[in-house]
């Protein structure tokens, strides 16, 4: 056992000791404020209690920014880098699933503390996660595949690699098999779809999620905080390997995640204010332009106050929210999208790749969310129900399960 694993135990056992002091007991909710004491600010609850957000507009626009910055790296044509990555100075497409995982880390924290609940909790993440990702797998392999691949037909059926496409994949394993027999051999990038690589991190983070919360550490703020931070201080000092995991690409993801539950867990205490934002977003400039190292750090923290800030502020917006989550499916088929663009043009420029896969692309979603995903959800609101445990009734994004 290496120091980090020896480090992982520690606070695996803390968290077990942590579990006999009141397990499962909610973060207790602060009592009305009345006329004598008046809050000097409006807090995130505040903004939240109101009602509607736009967190799946945001999540549109998140999963949409992944197929414009997934374009630059898979034309023929090299025209340099997106307007975006050069005027951050961090990967477009990293920064989409940045705000993916922050957004994720946020609801899904919400999701237990409503519920207590693990087999609820367990069972709304496989509805919502699983199904339009078996789709899809099922759908690049059984019909994008051979109607692409430079094999025939038969030989393309009969080799394993096609079939353990599918069944690999479903494994949520950290190493995903990228590509099928004979298809996009002649592309820059021969995957089928670069866009999975985050899902089996997400998976993990639900899964290291219901262990603190059945485990107790979620049932306290400051509990929440200290092992967050302890824990995530580990992850940046150690880079030895543990298991399942990818460190290298775990680190960010898991910052950004924690964020989220951090945010949920003290949003009675958040204030939600523009000026923050633009402070945040100054200091993250500064340190741009500068070239200091804590840019990195300043950045995320800009990013994630200025999505709560278009989430809960726009309130404009809100009419998005009644048209359904396409987001997932945006996510999941963008990827193949562009892929058979380049297919079909050979050589298409960055642009034209965009605006030709993300309509096809909404397309797909807008079939896998009605007929895959939003009945998928509903089937596991019945399994929930039937075990005793149904939640409340939720708006916005929280209604449609905004996650992953």
């Amino acid at each position: 056992m290496d120091a980090f694993q020896i480090a992982f135990v520690i606070l695996a056992s803390v968290a077990a000791w942590l579990s006999f002091r009141r397990v499962g007991t909610p973060i207790a909710t602060p009592a009305p404020v009345t006329s004598s004491a008046k809050p000097r600010y409006r807090s995130l609850q505040d903004t939240m209690g109101r009602g509607g957000d736009n967190l799946l507009l945001l999540r549109m626009l998140a999963a949409s920014l992944v197929i414009y910055a997934h374009s630059y790296a898979l034309s023929p044509i090299k025209v340099g880098r997106d307007l975006v990555t050069d005027l951050f100075g961090i990967y477009a497409g990293s920064i989409a699933v940045y705000v993916f995982f922050f957004i994720s880390g946020f609801l899904v924290t919400g999701s237990w503390q409503r519920r207590h609940d693990l087999r609820a909790f367990l069972t709304a993440r496989l509805f919502r996660v699983v199904p339009a990702y078996a789709v899809c797998l099922i759908g690049c392999a059984l019909l994008i595949g051979p109607a692409v691949s430079q094999l025939d037909a038969a030989t393309y059926f009969r080799d394993g690699q096609t079939w353990s496409y599918i069944f690999h994949n479903l494994s949520f394993t950290e190493r995903l098999q990228p590509g099928l027999p004979g298809v996009f051999l002649d592309h820059p990038r021969e995957s089928v779809n670069g866009s999975l690589w985050t899902l089996p991190a997400e998976v993990r983070a639900y899964t290291l999620l219901a262990i603190l919360g059945v485990t107790g550490v979620l049932s306290r703020r400051w509990r929440t905080a200290i092992f967050l931070g302890a824990g995530y201080t580990l992850v940046l000092l150690w880079d030895s390997p543990i298991p399942l995991v990818n460190m290298k690409i775990a680190k960010p993801l898991i910052g950004y995640f924690a964020l989220g539950v951090l945010t949920w867990t003290f949003r009675e205490r958040l204030p939600l204010n523009l000026w923050i934002g633009i402070a945040l977003t100054i200091a993250s400039a500064i340190a741009r332009l500068s070239r200091d190292q804590s840019y990195v750090y300043l950045f995320a923290l800009a990013l994630c106050y200025l999505c709560l800030l278009f989430a809960y502020r726009l309130t404009s917006l809100g009419f998005y929210n009644r048209f359904g989550d396409f987001s997932y499916g945006i996510y999941l088929w963008g990827f193949p999208m562009q892929q058979v663009v380049i297919y079909w043009l050979a050589d298409p420029a960055p642009s034209m790749i965009t605006l030709l896969a993300w309509p096809m692309a909404l397309l797909c979603a807008v079939f896998s969310w009605r007929l895959i995903e939003k009945p998928a959800i509903a089937l596991g609101r019945r399994f929930t129900s039937r075990a005793g445990a149904s939640p409340p009734r939720e708006s916005g994004a929280m209604a449609n399960r905004a996650s992953p």
